[in-house]
């Protein structure tokens, strides 16, 4: 017979999980964040740059959007 040390241990969500895989799992947690953070920060220059050289805001944001986000 198994005994309930609290009332949400048979529910909890990371039950059986060892500390590498939690590890794991956060490191490519911030490895998609840092990515997306580059990805932003380049598509800010490139707008920037466009922007100084006197193209047009919305042509700008649409080179922009087409060049770094595939939309």
């Amino acid at each position: 017979m198994s005994t309930t040390r609290s009332f949400d241990e048979p529910f909890h969500p990371y039950k059986g999980v060892n500390i590498g895989s939690a590890l794991a799992r956060l490191g490519r947690s911030l490895g998609t964040y840092w990515d997306a953070l580059a990805d932003g920060l380049a598509a800010a220059r490139s707008y920037n740059e466009l922007i100084r050289r006197g193209v047009p805001h919305d042509t700008a944001v649409r080179e922009v959007f087409d060049a770094h986000f595939g939309i």
